[in-house]
C-alpha cells in the first residue's frame, strides 16, 4: 500500500513537471511583432503562425499558418503596395484596387502592360470584382477592413483564396503601424528583409525623437479641415496625434480624448486657433485651393499668419509610404519646426 501511494505521488510530480516544461517551451516561442497591438507572428513547423487580433473585439482573432511563400497577392491599400515595395515583392502584386491611387512606379507600370488586375473596386472594398480576383490568380487577398467585415470571404475561401485582415490603420504607435510589413515579410518569404528593415526604421525613428527633443519652444500647431459642416482633427489618443507629440508638436487638441476624429464648428476653432503658428494637412496644396473649397477660411486666424503645411502635392506618395516610414514623417516635422527651409522633405511642402 505504501509503495502504491509513493508511486502515485512521484506519478503526480511527474504530469505536473510535464505541464510546466510545454508551458516553458510554448512561452519561448518569440512573437516578432513588438510594438503592434493587434498582430502577432510566430515560427512554426518551417511556416509562420499568424494572429491577427479585431482591434473592436478582444477575444475575434483570425489565424493563418503560411507554409510556403507566395507569389501571387492582392492588395486594396495602398499602404500595402508601399510595404511590398520596400520589400522588392511589387512582382508578387497581381491586383490592386485602383490605379489613380499608386505612386510605385513599377506597380503602376506593371498594371498599364495588363500584369495586375484592377479590381473594379468603386466605394469599398465590399464592391471588389469576384470574378477580376480569380482572374488574377490570386492567392491571398489583404484588406483592411475600413467598411467592417469583408462580405465576398466565405466564398473567396470556398474558391481556394485567403483574405487576410491589415490593421495598421487602427495602431496608436507609429512603429507599431510600420510592423505589419513583417506579415508582408512572411507571406512573401522575405521575413529576414522585412526585420532588417523594421530594425533601421525603428533606429532611424528613435534617432530623429532625439533629435526633437532638442527643440525648446515648440510653436503652437492645429491640424485638419473643414469638411461639410465641421472642422475633423484628430484625437488626442490618435495615432497622428501621438506622433505630432513625439515630434514636439504642441498640438492644441492634444489632450482632447479619443482615438478617432474631432468634429468641432468653424466657431470653435476661430476661438481656439488665436495663437496658432503652424497649421498642418489642410488636405490642399495652395492656399488658393483651401478658399475655392471653403471661402470662410480667409476668416481663420491662422489662414494669413501661421506657416501651413501639407502633404497633397503629392498625395500617392504619403499614403503609400508614410506608414512604413515614420522615421520620414518625423524628420519632415523637425524641418518644419524649425523652420529648416534647406533641409530635404520627403512628404511635406509648404502651402503658399
Amino acid at each position: 500500500m505504501r509503495s502504491a501511494l509513493i508511486f502515485l505521488v512521484l506519478l503526480l510530480c511527474a504530469c505536473q513537471t510535464g505541464k510546466r516544461t510545454e508551458k516553458s517551451t510554448q512561452k519561448s516561442i518569440a512573437n516578432y511583432c513588438r510594438y503592434s497591438k493587434y498582430l502577432s507572428i510566430k515560427d512554426s513547423l518551417g511556416g509562420y503562425v499568424v494572429l491577427i487580433q479585431h482591434p473592436d473585439s478582444k477575444h475575434r482573432y483570425y489565424h493563418l499558418f503560411i507554409a510556403q511563400p507566395t507569389k501571387r497577392l492582392s492588395v486594396l491599400s495602398s499602404t500595402h503596395i508601399g510595404m511590398l515595395s520596400a520589400l522588392h515583392q511589387e512582382n508578387a502584386i497581381v491586383g490592386i484596387s485602383d490605379l489613380r491611387f499608386v505612386f510605385s512606379p513599377l506597380v503602376r507600370n506593371r498594371t498599364l502592360a495588363k500584369q495586375i488586375v484592377q479590381l473594379d473596386q468603386a466605394q469599398s472594398e465590399q464592391t471588389i470584382s469576384v470574378d477580376k480576383l480569380l482572374e488574377s490568380k490570386t492567392e491571398y487577398v489583404v484588406y483592411s477592413a475600413f467598411s467592417g467585415s469583408f462580405s465576398n470571404e466565405e466564398r473567396l475561401r470556398k474558391l481556394g483564396i485567403q483574405c487576410i485582415p491589415d490593421y495598421d490603420w487602427r495602431e496608436e504607435s507609429a512603429l507599431g503601424k510600420a510592423e505589419w510589413v513583417l506579415l508582408f515579410g512572411a507571406l512573401t518569404g522575405k521575413m529576414q528583409e522585412a526585420k532588417h528593415l523594421f530594425s533601421t526604421i525603428e533606429k532611424a525613428f528613435q534617432k530623429e525623437k532625439i533629435k526633437l527633443s532638442s527643440v525648446h519652444q515648440p510653436e503652437r500647431m492645429i491640424s485638419g479641415n473643414v469638411t461639410g459642416d465641421f472642422w475633423y482633427a484628430p484625437a488626442g489618443d490618435s495615432y497622428m496625434s501621438q506622433l505630432y507629440r513625439e515630434s514636439g508638436f504642441h498640438y492644441i487638441y492634444q489632450h482632447v480624448k479619443g482615438t478617432g476624429s474631432l468634429a468641432y464648428s468653424m466657431e470653435k476653432i476661430m476661438k481656439d486657433g488665436q495663437q496658432v503658428q503652424i497649421w498642418m494637412n489642410p488636405g490642399f496644396p495652395t492656399r488658393s485651393a483651401i478658399l475655392g473649397a471653403n471661402p470662410k477660411a480667409k476668416y481663420l486666424p491662422f489662414f494669413s499668419n501661421a506657416r501651413i503645411y501639407c502633404y497633397t502635392h503629392n498625395s500617392n506618395k504619403y499614403w503609400e509610404l508614410s506608414a512604413l516610414r515614420p522615421d520620414w514623417l518625423l524628420a519632415d516635422f523637425h524641418a518644419i519646426l524649425t523652420n529648416n527651409q534647406g533641409k530635404k522633405r520627403y512628404f511635406y511642402q509648404e502651402v503658399r
